[in-house]
């Protein structure tokens, strides 16, 4: 039953960081210990088929959970508190870069404990870079929309499975944010809109929009997962500083798209504390100092 409870907990976690543009539900999966575990309960599926889909429904569940919960919070902040919430999450993006560099120089990779940068790492870390750098000059969307005025139509339903695809993909890379890239493809207000208006319900609404919306963007999220999973798999363990490098870039990149402009007024000064949290918040959570607490206490326990 703790297990239980322990893993819905996470997954409530996933969840809610993969609705906020800027956030990484992988960086999550890091964190809390269960990147692996996810990702090979996804990858190896056949090899445990009862274990896996009980571990994978308790993940799920919280991450629905977390989803429906505080999709209404997060769209009321990016509507009404914009600089503020932006600025909580560069706060969380350049407080995870430890964690993500760390992860580019595994111990067993390593000669004679020394941590040497390739050539094609850093590479990869400016192209990454450069390609949100772009996109942050060139592509503006919208985070919020009001789900009640849209018109459900086929291009839109093949945009937001093909996007849910894409998404799906970067939510499970530690470091790049699910809901960003949604934001990138144009169909986060579409998602997070959708997750709003579930309650309290409106049959006509469901029918008409919402449950349209939900299953090309739950369908295409759920093959991104699977064949995602697969292929992180395999990037990860082949060329793991290179990954984790493309993926720095793409960290340093994302700032250029959630900036949101800087007054010195109250706002401001508000913003930038909670920025400082949100910085805190990621660089604590994923300290290896504190890791090691936790792993101890817990052996004691």
């Amino acid at each position: 039953m703790l297990k239980w409870i322990k893993n819905m907990l996470s997954g409530l976690v996933i969840g809610v960081a993969n609705i906020i543009p800027g956030v990484s539900g992988g960086t999550m999966m890091v964190i809390l210990n269960m990147f692996d575990k996810i990702i090979g309960a996804v990858s190896d599926f056949r090899k445990d088929i009862k274990g896996n889909i009980i571990f994978l429904f308790q993940i799920l569940l919280g991450a629905a959970v977390g989803i429906i919960l505080f999709s209404k919070l997060i769209t009321y902040m990016l509507e009404n508190h914009l600089v503020v919430t932006n600025f909580f999450f560069i706060g969380l993006i350049l407080g995870s870069v430890p964690l993500v560099f760390r992860n580019a120089f595994p111990k067993e990779q390593l000669k004679d404990g020394k941590k040497s940068v390739k050539i094609s790492s850093v590479i990869w870390f400016v192209l990454a870079l450069a390609l949100l750098v772009v996109i942050s000059f060139t592509k503006t969307s919208e985070t919020t929309t009001n789900i009640q005025t849209v018109t459900v139509t086929f291009p839109m339903l093949l945009q937001l499975f093909f996007g849910g695809i894409i998404a799906a993909i970067a939510m499970i890379i530690p470091g790049v944010s699910g809901s960003f890239v949604m934001v990138l493809l144009g169909i986060y207000p579409l998602v997070s809109g959708t997750a709003a208006a579930l309650f309290p319900i409106n049959v006509s609404l469901w029918m008409s929009t919402l449950i349209p919306i939900g299953a090309a963007a739950g369908l295409g999220i759920i093959i991104g997962l699977i064949v995602g999973a697969k292929l992180i798999n395999l990037v990860l363990k082949r060329f793991t500083q290179q990954t984790y490098f493309g993926i720095l870039g793409l960290l340093f990149g994302s700032l250029f798209c959630i900036y949101p402009g800087f007054l010195w007024n109250v706002e401001g000064v508000v913003a930038i504390l909670v920025g400082l949290f949100g910085f805190a918040l990621a660089f604590f959570s994923s300290s290896e100092k504190l890791k090691q607490y936790f792993e101890k206490k817990n052996q004691n326990a």
